[in-house]
């Protein structure tokens, strides 16, 4: 099954142009800003860091720098700026390492220690 995306904005770095159309929308998104983060980030191929594709969209509509519009599109752009600070290397090396030892739960916990 092929999917064919009719968006002007369509890119591998932003799949059906969702970021793009509403950044053209600037003012006229009615948001929730989340819900386009995720729903972007879900149409990501695989072979797409999210943390490189936000940046990219980010240069490409002038929005890397500087204070971003007011509203649902602009708290869009802070959660792209967000999310193109975390490479997937930066979150495999973050999310994957072991637990602490000092933060592991013990067997019984604190009432098993107490004496009566």
């Amino acid at each position: 099954m092929s999917i064919t995306y009719t968006s002007k904005y369509h890119a591998p770095d932003d799949p059906g142009g969702i970021i793009g159309e509403i950044l053209n929308m600037a003012d006229e998104f009615p948001g929730p800003a989340q819900d386009a983060l995720l729903g972007w980030t879900l149409r990501l191929g695989d072979e797409v860091d999210p943390a490189a594709a936000a940046g990219s969209l980010l240069d490409r509509y002038g929005y890397a720098e500087g204070p971003p519009p007011g509203g649902a599109c602009g708290e869009l752009i802070k959660l792209l700026r967000e999310t193109a600070r975390y490479p997937q290397a930066h979150l495999k090396t973050y999310l994957c390492r072991p637990e602490p030892a000092h933060r592991r739960s013990r067997r019984g916990g604190r009432k098993a220690r107490r004496t009566s």
